[in-house]
């Protein structure tokens, strides 16, 4: 939920503060935003796991695998949460000394970002449990409950920066106050989620209350008339069928209520133990050196805006990015999803069922991730009329207008390439991403330097969309080396069945006994290494009757 917040917090600042409070938050999100993505393997590790644990989990209602994920990944949050705010909290002046990388600063921009970077340290722990939690309900395929208490986080936010940032106090005023009502939101969010956890839909209680009583009193009155007896006996298992069968068919799988007697709010100040917890550790180094190539091209942004493009550029850099990280989890979405659907597909028997299954789903995957990009695409072209939300600086505005054109080519293959990076964490293709973020930590650092370095030696020559068409160049990488992969993941796969393979056909409409069935029939007797066509485009059938060749 932080990329929403910290948008509320750039245009309230802007609005009732002025350019350079706004300014300051660019180097100050860079830093509480940027570091909290360093925990990001918590969250891989627990979508994942808890995906994983649903094959384990598959006949049984309570779920005791992903339970015991998500109950261990909270905890750990908690403790990795508090470790991450220490660290900010201690070298916080030096990091945000070295974004900035000059004295040439404004002293109130510093001064206003450093009480900004303290401040939001001390939302850390909640920040990771929240994390943890929408990652676990992402792996449990409940997309619902997070978003109930990111509208919640959202609406608390709101009303502390409407209350906190007008004031004139140093440490609650202005951005320090958007700080305060960010660590204030992200804590009752924390809240609402463990009581989400931990607590029954009361509805579901009085209605099986009310069933209670209105089976006692039909079965009172049909002790005296015997035709009522068998004819309520009658009702009553039929409601109770359907009443089964709507809760199985129908019905998705909540998260509410799901650790209730097995997690106490108290519970995430225990530290988790170490047979758990060695579950997240082959997640750390792989997911962290990700984060870290991907977060370098972003402080490498922030580095260059702050240290040679001026406060209006800051301000304006703000507001670009705060737009940006408010759309990108419509196609984070699908990155999430596809870890949370692949891996259970990608754990199974090797087989031609398994490979067809890989393709078609990654395939489906990047269409989505393309339909999304193009939707960002439209949703960018506001921001021109949207900025007087944001800031009446007219300078801000007409650097932030510049920039669009950019952001737009970024967003048109950013879904595509959240939908592939899912799709690779799926398959636990860490290795191959790691290498890849390495070189982005080292290449996109280089190109954004040089902005820097024609800014100093010749002003005006750049300016804020120069960094924004590096960046654009990154994303267009990104994409063509990520289908690459996806595409050598699919091949694999298939040239994983060895020949001989037995395959199974669900044959739904009799074909097999057909006359016209017969050479359908010689072909899939064939051996799978001698006919892929059959997994690029898998017949689609229906589970009825069974035919194993």
């Amino acid at each position: 939920c932080s990329p929403l917040l910290s948008l509320i917090d750039t245009s309230a600042v802007g609005l009732l503060s002025g350019t350079e409070h706004q300014a300051a938050l660019n180097p100050a999100v860079a830093i509480t935003d940027y570091a909290a993505l360093l925990i990001a393997f918590m969250y891989t590790g627990t979508t994942n796991l808890v995906a994983s644990s649903q094959e384990a989990d598959r006949n049984l209602d309570d779920k005791p695998k992903a339970a015991n994920y998500l109950i261990t990944s909270i905890k750990l949050a908690t403790f990795v949460g508090s470790g991450l705010g220490a660290i900010l909290l201690l070298f916080g002046k030096p990091l945000l000394t070295a974004i900035i990388g000059n004295d040439s600063i404004s002293p109130i921009v510093f001064s206003t970002a450093l009480k900004y970077v303290r401040i939001r340290a001390l939302g850390m722990p909640a920040a990771a449990a929240i994390g943890t939690f929408q990652a676990a309900c992402i792996g449990l395929q409940d997309i619902k409950s997070p978003l109930y208490v990111l509208l919640a986080a959202a609406l608390v936010n709101l009303i502390g920066d409407t209350v906190f940032v007008g004031l004139k106090h140093a440490w609650i005023g202005g951005a320090a106050g958007a700080a305060w009502a960010t660590v204030l939101s992200q804590y009752v969010a924390l809240a609402l989620a463990l009581k989400w956890l931990t607590t029954k839909s009361a509805n579901s209680k009085s209605h099986d209350s009310s069933q209670t009583i209105f089976g006692g009193k039909l079965k009172a009155a049909a002790s005296r008339f015997k035709l009522f007896n068998a004819l309520s006996s009658t009702l009553e298992k039929s409601r109770k069928t359907k009443s089964t069968k709507k809760k199985s068919d129908n019905t998705p799988f909540s998260t509410r209520g799901f650790l209730q007697n097995r997690l106490k709010k108290r519970d995430i100040l225990s530290m988790p133990s170490r047979e758990s917890t060695a579950d997240f550790l082959p997640y750390i180094l792989p997911v962290t050196t990700t984060q870290v190539g991907r977060v370098s091209g972003y402080v490498a942004m922030a580095h260059v805006v702050s240290s040679s493009l001026g406060t209006a550029s800051m301000a304006a850099q703000q507001i670009i990015l705060s737009v940006f990280y408010c759309l990108c989890p419509i196609a984070d979405s699908l990155n999430l999803t596809a870890q949370g659907l692949i891996p259970p597909i990608y754990a199974k028997d090797k087989s031609m069922e398994r490979a067809a299954s890989l393709k078609k789903t990654s395939k489906e995957f990047v269409k989505a991730g393309a339909i999304f990009g193009l939707l960002k695409m439209v949703l960018v072209s506001f921001i021109p009329l949207l900025c007087r939300f944001f800031t009446t600086d007219v300078n801000v505005i007409s650097q932030v207008t510049t920039c669009v054109p950019f952001l737009m080519l970024s967003f048109v293959v950013h879904g595509i390439i959240c939908a592939a990076e899912g799709i690779l964490l799926g398959h636990s293709d860490l290795a191959f991403l790691g290498k890849m973020y390495g070189v982005y930590f080292f290449a996109l650092p280089y190109f954004m330097l040089r902005v820097k370095k024609a800014a100093l030696s010749n002003p005006g020559s750049v300016g804020l969309s120069s960094v924004w068409k590096i960046f654009t160049g990154y994303q267009f990488v990104r994409v063509a080396l990520w289908l690459g992969r996806t595409a050598m993941l699919s091949r694999k796969a298939t040239q994983q069945i060895k020949p001989g393979t037995k395959i199974e056909v669900l044959d739904d409409i009799n074909i097999l006994n057909e006359g016209i069935g017969a050479s359908f029939t010689e072909i899939l007797k064939t051996e799978v290494s001698t006919h892929e066509e059959l997994i690029a485009d898998p017949i689609l059938v229906l589970p009825k009757n069974s035919t194993t060749f």
